[in-house]
């Protein structure tokens, strides 16, 4: 994995009156590696029907939607695959559920995990995961509750350590990323993940998609080229 790792925060995007797809499609422009829905709103209905309607749209772009925590509603959207917690199901059970329900049982999804310290990294690493996703590395206002903000240095260590059990074991940076400190980010983990430097400040007009394509444009042009 290498690129922008482009999450849609629903709750974010309901409070600045945007709409989600419209806001998908301008970040899709910016061909991102993934997408992944994060809806921390409490209702599984809105999210699974927000899952359903993202993810054609996703897939006619030809770029993979992940729902983050509840595999169950990964598996009954169609989705790609799940991305957890460290206090979400389990990775091992949460591919049952995957393999198991949704539109096409059997079908192989990601599976990530989150980690915040080198406890969480063994654990994340005896699950198996797809990758693992690191931070926060700088600060950021996109989670209430705020593990200890790593830095480059941390985020090193972090990632290291992983390439040492697992050399091939794609990894994500996330938390507090935007297109001034993007590029130090890539330098240590090829995959970074943005959630509030993709969303206009303030409007909900249709220049504020517009603002959007730009700004993912412009975190993917810091992270480098594709591989």
């Amino acid at each position: 994995m290498r690129g922008l790792y482009a999450i849609i925060d629903a709750g974010l995007i309901e409070r600045r009156g945007l709409d989600p797809l419209r806001f998908a499609a301008a970040v899709l422009a910016a061909a991102p590696v993934a997408v992944q829905l994060r809806d921390k709103r409490g209702s599984a209905g809105a999210t699974l029907e927000l899952l359903r309607r993202l993810q054609p749209v996703c897939r006619a772009a030809g770029v993979p939607l992940f729902a983050n925590d509840r595999a169950d509603l990964a598996a009954l959207a169609g989705c790609d695959g799940v991305h957890l917690g460290q206090q979400d199901l389990p990775a091992p059970l949460a591919r049952q559920v995957l393999a198991a329900t949704g539109d096409a049982p059997g079908r192989e999804r990601v599976v990530g995990v989150s980690a915040h310290n080198e406890a969480e990294l063994d654990r994340a690493l005896a699950w198996q995961p797809s990758y693992v996703a690191f931070g926060p590395v700088f600060h950021t206002q996109s989670k209430r509750k705020l593990d200890p903000v790593l830095g480059l240095e941390g985020l090193e260590t972090l990632v290291r350590s992983s390439r040492s059990v697992r050399a091939d074991l794609p990894t994500v940076a996330i938390g507090g990323i935007d297109q001034a400190n993007a590029a130090a980010v890539a330098a240590i983990c090829p995959c970074v993940a943005a959630i509030g430097a993709l969303v206009p400040d303030e409007g909900a007009g249709p220049a504020c998609y517009a603002e959007v394509q730009g700004r993912a444009l412009a975190l993917a042009r810091a992270l480098g080229p594709p591989p």
